[in-house]
């Protein structure tokens, strides 16, 4: 009945995103099997909560699939995930240093505290131009109705 199916870990972590259809392979590919007669996504689940462990054995620990998610995707490793990624088995996105973004291998220390700064200011620039949109603006009124003004309102108020 579903078209894709997002399975998220203890913190809200990924541990996959994608097609139902190709779940079971996922992580049959990480050697994780569901067993016969047994919904998939309840077993998952289960595995995620750390309450099934037999096949979380051969495919990592639980804690490790929100890792293993990431580097199925190529996306860079957090900097601290990085120590639980250590036992972790290379994948060609792993191995390959040119792929992983880490401030301290480019060689960026002192411009990093610039870029920061930049980062930071241009956010509360955008928060505070936000901030006047939502108070000064007026939304466009699609319900076709027409607002009392002050004066018929406070009448209505005395009414009461």
């Amino acid at each position: 009945m579903f078209d894709d199916l997002v399975l998220l870990a203890k913190g809200g972590l990924i541990v996959y995103h994608g097609p139902v259809k190709k779940v079971e392979e996922y992580f049959a590919g990480l050697g994780i099997h569901v067993p016969e007669r047994v919904n998939p996504p309840d077993h998952y689940i289960d595995i995620l909560e750390g309450i099934v462990t037999s096949n979380a054995s051969s495919g990592g620990n639980y804690k490790e699939l929100p890792l293993r998610w990431m580097h199925h995707n190529g996306y860079p490793m957090p900097p601290d995930m990085q120590k639980y990624a250590a036992g972790l088995v290379m994948s060609p996105v792993e191995a390959n240093p040119d792929l992983r973004s880490n401030p301290t291998d480019t060689g960026m220390g002192e411009q990093s505290f610039a870029g920061e700064l930049w980062q930071d200011v241009k956010s509360n620039v955008e928060l505070h131009r936000d901030k006047i949109r939502h108070n000064f603006l007026k939304s466009s009124d699609l319900s076709y109705r027409r607002t009392p003004g002050v004066f018929q309102q406070y009448r209505y108020f005395l009414g009461r």
